[in-house]
């Protein structure tokens, strides 16, 4: 299967499910914990890790096995962090947070981003890290004091990147110095954005991953299209979670902005189950589209695709057109009938 096309089947499932009700206030650990309390109020998506959760994953272990087998380069500078850094990702970073900022052009998903970590880093060691990776290739790591804060500047080329300190615990990294500057700033942030606000109390930030964002005017008004005029227009906003300590229990929220719309979607994705549902037989896979539900609440439509790592092994072995592969499937339990006679 092309890796495009993959990456697109990867995306549509995170996408997959349904999320908390509506009235619940956000849950999960504080925003300071969380690196929330650093994204400013202008984002219009965040996206928010626990690195602990995704490394004991085995669907991301083996994602990640996958991703560094296939991709040399990519190898090779995660090999040059664990070598000239001497940082352990998994035991000092403890979350890590992408926002994307409103963008100016005319592609959406385009604005500025902004990566936040939490965890045990100190300074000093974050600095001769990114200047031993720099240095290599003949760059400069230089700072400058911003409302009592160091701001750093890392160049390598052509290519740039700021990073601060906002809390001793808290690190802000990004290519648009700008958004940099705004996120270690006093300025307003994520929780004094009512429409961010709204959408976290749909998810649960203390899972192993979880999104929540705008849905841009030309993807709304798109889907309109695609449903050949039964929506007035498409989600205005979303909000995800993936649970992948076994398997990728995916739940979905697409806000929509009438309960009228909400209720049309619903129709419209229940019809389109039935016949994927119908194509899915062929491929041995209507035991794992039967899983895919969808429910409407007011003006919200909720989706849920709770899926084994059997389910995961049975989908990507029918995509790549070949069978299940023995290493990959769960092990056999006592009293199955599995196993040598």
């Amino acid at each position: 299967m092309p890796a495009r096309a993959r990456s697109w089947l990867v995306c549509a499932l995170v996408l997959g499910a349904a999320c908390g009700k509506k009235a619940a206030p956000p849950s999960g650990p504080p925003p300071e914990l969380t690196g929330l309390a650093a994204v400013p109020a202008t984002a219009e998506a965040v996206v928010g890790a626990d690195v602990a959760k995704l490394a004991r994953s085995p669907v991301v272990e083996r994602a990640v096995d996958q991703l560094l087998l296939h991709n040399a380069e990519l190898a090779a500078r995660w090999q040059r962090v664990k070598d000239d850094c001497k940082i352990d990702l998994i035991k000092q970073v403890k979350r890590v947070m992408l926002a994307i900022g409103p963008h100016a052009g005319p592609a959406p998903g385009t604005g500025p981003v902004i990566m936040v970590v939490v965890g045990a880093i100190h300074e000093d060691a974050l600095k001769d890290c990114v200047a031993k990776l720099v240095g290599n290739g003949g760059g400069t790591v230089t700072g400058a004091t911003v409302e009592g804060r160091t701001l750093y500047l890392a160049k390598d080329g052509n290519r740039t990147m700021y990073f601060g300190y906002g809390r001793p615990d808290t690190i802000v990294l990004g290519s648009n110095e700008a958004y940099v500057r705004e996120a270690l700033g006093s300025g307003k942030k994520a929780s004094e954005n009512p429409d961010l606000t709204r959408w976290l109390t749909r998810v649960d930030q203390s899972a192993a991953l979880w999104a929540v964002g705008r849905v841009d005017e030309r993807v709304r008004s798109g889907l309109a299209r695609v449903t050949a005029g039964k929506l007035a227009t498409g989600p205005t906003a979303f909000a995800a979670v993936a649970d992948l300590a076994d398997g990728a229990k995916l739940q979905l929220s697409a806000i929509m902005a009438t309960a009228q719309d909400a209720k049309s979607l619903e129709s419209y994705v229940k019809n389109e189950l039935a016949l994927l549902t119908a194509a899915a037989q062929l491929k041995s896979l209507g035991s794992v589209v039967a899983k895919l539900t969808v429910a409407v609440e007011d003006d919200v439509v909720q989706f849920r695709a709770p899926l084994t790592v059997d389910d995961l092994n049975q989908l990507l072995s029918a995509l790549d057109g070949g069978g299940t592969s023995a290493q990959d499937s769960a092990p056999a339990t006592p009293g199955s009938g599995a196993g040598p006679k």
